[in-house]
């Protein structure tokens, strides 16, 4: 039987909402899931010249919510039809958010319109993740640089981050994901928090890479593995400079191909924020011309695979086949994970940076 489950992420300004949907869409469609997104309805209102300063505050929510409920209906029959079994809908912002920019009473005239009241709206989701906006504890990172549609002041990203906290204070399967960790952790946390409550995720505290040898019989081995699949990568890094890195990437799986743009901005030795945006083929294209000459194109097949119960990813580069990154997030020890018997590891390469994308896009070598 078909399951879709609809998922609301939301939370103040400059939270990590824009980088969650390009994780999500990558993380889940490697573990078989088929990944509708349900983009903020305000932020297509004011891309496209409808807005709080055009029309009233008032007026401008009304638009929100008929197209937000049209969307929603939208995305939901494309999940009944579309192939595959596991269905997931993310939802950029759900309708109760649209409370925190009116208030209870207005939003109760509202919703009159279109024949609802606000008690009925949780019912409709599955699931809420509460990214807390970094105005709340990583001043340092707030910014517009991922939503031109965005206006408010730090101050004002607190008290809608609060009004939103407040809107959804009754769902039952709300959690929230704040700035205690660094923005890495934080993106890990709230896709883990969904893999939890599907029932597919536990607690992820170590990040593990181990380099390993490939030849045909891996990659035969690999295919009988529970929910094995492929995808090819290619990634270009751009021109940057000290504090930021940034790459473009093109993932294809199953006939589907997936754009995004990365960055990585270094707030200090230790400690960086990585932000991912999807980008449509033409924005893909666009950043052609900042391509960093000086680096070679990342070329790569993924493949991604569960092995008692833990999700495996294994990267084999354009440059050498015969070898391949294995990579692996999991609660215990990496020594206590149990690979598979006709997988032989050459040596772990966990936290070498020599390892990591960038550099091999420097090295061309293990």
């Amino acid at each position: 039987m078909k399951s879709i489950k609809r998922i609301v992420f939301t939370g103040g300004p400059c939270s990590g909402k824009t980088t969650f949907t390009s994780r999500a869409q990558q993380v889940f469609a490697e573990r078989g899931y088929r990944v509708i997104i349900d983009h903020e309805s305000a932020t297509d209102l004011i891309s496209g010249g409808i807005s709080p300063a055009t029309l009233s505050m008032y007026e401008f929510q009304k638009y929100c919510i008929a197209l937000q409920l049209k969307k929603e209906e939208i995305c939901y029959r494309a999940a009944k039809e579309i192939s595959g079994d596991k269905v997931l809908i993310f939802i950029d912002r759900g309708i109760l958010d649209d409370m925190a920019y009116v208030g209870e009473d207005d939003f109760r005239e509202i919703l009159k319109e279109f024949n609802m009241v606000p008690e009925e709206i949780n019912s409709r989701y599955d699931m809420v993740v509460h990214l807390v906006t970094s105005a709340k504890g990583k001043e340092e990172a707030y910014n517009n640089a991922n939503n031109a549609a965005r206006y408010e002041t730090v101050e004002q990203a607190r008290i809608m981050d609060d009004l939103a906290l407040d809107a959804w204070k009754e769902h039952p399967n709300r959690v929230i994901i704040g700035n205690e960790t660094d923005f890495e952790v934080k993106m890990i946390n709230a896709i883990q928090s969904v893999l939890q409550y599907l029932g597919e995720g536990k607690p992820v505290e170590r990040f593990n890479k181990y380099l390993i040898d490939v030849d045909e019989n891996v990659i035969r081995q690999l295919a009988k593995e529970a929910n094995y699949s492929t995808s090819h990568i290619v990634q270009h890094y751009l021109v940057g400079n000290d504090n930021y890195e940034r790459r473009i990437r093109r993932r294809e799986k199953d006939g589907d191909i997936l754009y995004s743009y990365s960055q990585a901005h270094y707030l200090s030795s230790n400690e960086r924020i990585k932000t991912d945006q999807v980008l449509t083929e033409r924005q893909y294209r666009d950043y052609f011309y900042e391509i960093d000459p000086k680096l070679n194109i990342i070329d790569k097949e993924r493949h991604s695979f569960i092995y008692k119960d833990i999700f495996f990813k294994l990267d084999i580069f354009h440059f050498d086949k015969s070898k391949g990154i294995l990579s692996f997030e999991s609660a215990a020890d990496a020594e206590d994970i149990e690979l598979p018997d006709y997988i032989h590891v050459v040596k772990n390469v966990t936290g070498d940076i020599n390892y990591k994308n960038y550099y091999l896009a420097k090295s061309q070598k293990y």
